[in-house]
């Protein structure tokens, strides 16, 4: 029952069959609740090298310590461009559920279980952190131990087993492999030592801004929906009924045809008002492509300037309220939903119209950056990308707009890469232009039905 974002053979495997978005951090109590019950519709072939479970441990007694202490070094010690494929690089524990039962475990308050487990993973050792998660599947409520180990980092050391336990001495390192935590090989311990090796090599990349304005613009949906009376009240004007000079004849006719149509009154205006909200939605990016051309969208640059290559040089702009933005392909036709036929006219079921705007899915060699809402601010994720030595390469453009007057804003930048260290911040203004693109009017224009 999960999902990775993972493009390798591990996650194309038993995890694909699953509903679990593994693409983010698991963080609340509805994230939590979720994977746990994703473990309990899996199977053992689920267990990869982001998530472990088990059915039972008491971590009062050394054996469980030992097992919770065993999983988070595994965890600890991958290599972070790998773990970072999943949940930020953030893996899960879970102990007291497994394939289709949960068990639960009993709680403990924390400061009696942080020694138990660190007697094992060293005083030093900070790299993760646990809770207990309610869950109720009908049984009544019982616990899971949920242990959460931090993403491994460029620069790390390589955590060993502090204190022996059973075959396993002291100073073993173990390595999660998918699957399983177990000691690691000689070329996973080669690894951990370039990964220690790397502290001195933190990101170092210039982002700049080549050419892009914040454009106001005149429309809204609002006011292009009110663009649309006239269309929506002539559509639903059919269903009036005939006036008083108007024949017998006529009135049978129209009756006629009511009764030759299957849909009902309500079902057509329901269309209606359906062909009305994907119109809105067709003309505003009509609108706003227009805006793009007329107006200036933001372009970004990014530049390499040092002698290391950055894998996965991943960049984040975060801006605040009025400012949206929109991004679009050239090659993307703007689907118009189709106008629904006559009332009267459309005799078979099998004649509905099908709606002319699916969802757009974004795929991971997409070049387009994410756009999101997040409160009052507007976040921009630009796709991962490799820079060479001294290379600069020019982001996708992105337009941004404001439905209210505003001013020039402030967008602030981070930069992250996956083999090397820490990320980067910085900022750049952006200036407001007014474009002078088709408005709504002319667009109802070019576009009349």
């Amino acid at each position: 029952m999960l999902v990775t974002q993972a493009n390798d053979e591990e996650s194309r495997g038993a995890m694909a069959r699953g509903d679990f978005e593994a693409d983010q951090p698991v963080v609340g109590l509805r994230r939590q609740q979720a994977l746990i019950k994703a473990v309990l519709g899996a199977t053992s072939a689920d267990e990869t090298r982001w998530l472990e479970w088990t059915s039972d441990l008491d971590v009062s007694k050394p054996e469980g310590a030992f097992s919770v202490a065993r999983a988070i070094l595994g965890f600890a010690n991958r290599m972070p461009d790998v773990a970072a494929r999943w949940a930020g690089g953030h893996a899960y524990l879970l102990v007291g559920v497994e394939e289709g039962a949960l068990h639960g475990v009993t709680t403990h308050d924390v400061e009696k279980v942080d020694p138990w487990i660190g007697r094992y993973l060293g005083e030093d050792f900070d790299r993760y952190t646990f809770t207990y998660v309610p869950l109720d599947i009908g049984e009544g409520t019982r616990h899971v131990m949920f242990v959460d180990v931090f993403p491994p980092q460029w620069g790390d050391p390589i955590h060993p087993l502090r204190k022996a336990h059973d075959k396993a001495y002291a100073g073993t390192v173990f390595h999660r492999y998918p699957g399983r935590t177990q000691p690691a090989a000689p070329g996973e311990i080669d690894a951990l030592t370039g990964r220690a090796r790397r502290a001195a090599q933190r990101i170092d990349v210039a982002v700049e801004m080549n050419g892009g304005a914040l454009a106001v613009v005149p429309f809204n949906q609002d006011t292009i929906k009110q663009s649309l009376t006239e269309t929506r009240d002539k559509l639903l004007g059919q269903l009036s009924a005939p006036g008083e000079d108007d024949s017998s004849v006529n009135t049978w006719a129209l009756q006629s045809l009511a009764l030759s149509d299957y849909r009902t009154e309500d079902d057509f205006r329901e269309e209606v008002e359906e062909y009305v909200h994907e119109r809105v939605a067709a003309t505003e990016e009509f609108l706003l492509r227009a805006t793009g051309k007329a107006g200036t969208p933001l372009r970004v640059q990014l530049t390499n300037p040092g002698e290391t290559f950055l894998a996965e040089v991943a960049l984040v702009l975060t801006l605040t309220a009025p400012v949206r933005a929109h991004v679009w392909d050239e090659d993307d036709e703007i689907r118009w939903p189709q106008k629904p036929d006559a009332y009267g006219t459309r005799a078979l079921p099998g004649s509905w119209p099908l709606m002319q705007r699916p969802p757009v899915f974004i795929g991971r060699d997409d070049p387009r950056p994410q756009v999101e809402q997040e409160g009052d601010q507007l976040v921009v994720r630009y796709r991962p990308l490799d820079l060479r030595p001294h290379e600069t390469l020019r982001l996708h453009p992105v337009l941004l707009y404001s439905y209210a007057e505003t001013t020039d804003t402030a967008a602030r930048w981070s930069a992250t890469a996956t083999n090397v260290s820490g990320h980067k911040q910085g900022s750049f203004v952006i200036p407001v232009e007014r474009v002078q693109g088709p408005n709504i009017e002319k667009a109802a224009e070019l576009l009349r039905d």
